[in-house]
């Protein structure tokens, strides 16, 4: 616990995660200590530390800073959130305060109170503290091959126990040798004698079950037949472009040392690498497709996945536009651009999901029975070079 003999800049320093919108009220805080506490302490209510409204609070997130507002607070001997500790040297107090971070620490037991304790009694009051739910997003390439490195990306590892020394990751019944992890990734290399499409399992010291995720899983059906490339009554602007060997296809035969490395024995993608002008209209295929009749039905459980990868000197900003049937998907519209940096990433996109004009990759109630048109079309906002490679089109139920 903090006492007044701290300056106002030394108190910071040691407390560094408060905001500057913070230090007001650690000053004030501190500021009280020479109100001596006469009794147990008592909460009237809790509020945001930077709240000058002094609006009460029912719920605060990891790494929070909380004000919580009484009498005989100073002198502090426990805080806890639920049943996690607070680091006293991170606590300021007085009569009628206490200052402190929620720290970022899954409780074992949730219990929503707040509890105080000074050398003159106890207290408690109630505060639900959020915890984040633990999302893991997917292996960074599905189709990594047996002896290659990938990721597992996601959120919050390290508070689930999903770290390089506690994390169990399997292929199938195969152990996973983890390399490295943070909080919102875990690098690890697939077995040599990994069999694709066994399910992947991730296993934290601090979850209760593990997390099975999609593993070179071919899905309910392909999109395009790349043996029979572009297909029946469909067409691409190959022609335009003399490099392109057979209307963009290459093969792990046709890859040069500057195009990405095949995937899997036969290794066939698609590739472009050309610029097209802002608003262009550069067909990369366009024809039909099957649907499956399920998919046709229910949309809304399925996601369209393929492969995909770009030279890093040319990531894809918010300004490149890659048209999907309908569907307008812009990599780096998030304000994050995509880029790979020459690695396969899997790219999955809802069937049901709304691109900004509403489009969807299949509306509900799409006739199954007759073939679905569709496309791949380059339409940047911009001027942009496009640089980049797909393959394994897929239609994979979440």
């Amino acid at each position: 616990m903090k006492c007044i003999s701290f300056s106002i800049i030394c108190a910071c320093m040691m407390f560094g995660c408060i905001a500057c919108d913070d230090i007001t009220q650690v000053d004030e805080v501190l500021a009280g200590e020479n109100i001596p506490s006469t009794g147990a302490p008592a909460i009237t209510k809790i509020v945001m530390a930077n709240d000058t409204t002094g609006t009460p609070i029912e719920t605060a997130a990891f790494t929070q800073v909380v004000r919580i507002e009484g009498t005989n607070l100073g002198n502090v001997t426990s805080l806890k959130f639920n049943d996690v500790d607070v680091d006293l040297s991170e606590v300021y107090s007085s009569y009628d305060a206490v200052l402190a971070k929620v720290p970022r620490v899954l409780p074992e037991t949730v219990t929503d109170r707040v509890y105080v304790s000074t050398k003159l009694g106890e207290t408690s009051a109630p505060l639900k503290v959020t915890i984040p739910e633990l999302k893991i997003q997917g292996l960074y390439c599905e189709f990594a091959q047996p002896g290659d490195t990938t990721y597992i990306q996601g959120n919050d590892y390290d508070l689930y126990g999903i770290t390089a020394e506690d994390a169990v990751v399997k292929v199938g019944d195969k152990d996973v040798n983890v390399l490295a992890a943070s909080e919102t990734e875990l690098m690890i290399q697939i077995p040599g004698n990994a069999r694709m499409g066994d399910p992947v399992t991730v296993q934290g010291s601090k979850m209760a079950e593990p997390v099975t995720l999609d593993y070179a899983k071919p899905g309910v059906s392909e999109l395009f037949d790349f043996n029979n490339w572009p297909g029946v009554g469909a067409f691409t602007h190959a022609s335009k472009y003399p490099w392109a060997p057979k209307n963009f296809l290459y093969s792990k035969f046709s890859a040069g040392p500057d195009d990405p490395k095949p995937l899997g024995s036969d290794g066939k993608y698609i590739r472009f690498k050309d610029q097209v002008n802002a608003w262009g209209w550069m067909v990369f295929w366009a024809g039909y497709i099957d649907l499956p009749a399920d998919v046709a039905a229910n949309p809304q459980d399925y996601q369209m996945r393929f492969e995909f990868w770009n030279d890093q000197k040319y990531p894809l900003n918010s300004n490149y536009r890659i048209i999907f049937g309908n569907y307008q998907w812009y990599p780096g519209g998030d304000g994050i651009a995509l880029n790979t940096k020459n690695q396969w990433k899997t790219i999955r996109i809802d069937l049901d999901e709304e691109d900004p004009e509403g489009h969807v990759l299949v509306p509900a109630g799409t006739d199954s029975s007759v073939r679905y048109s569709f496309m791949i079309i380059f339409s940047p906002t911009s001027a942009q070079t496009y640089n980049i490679a797909m393959t394994n089109f897929r239609f994979v139920k979440k």
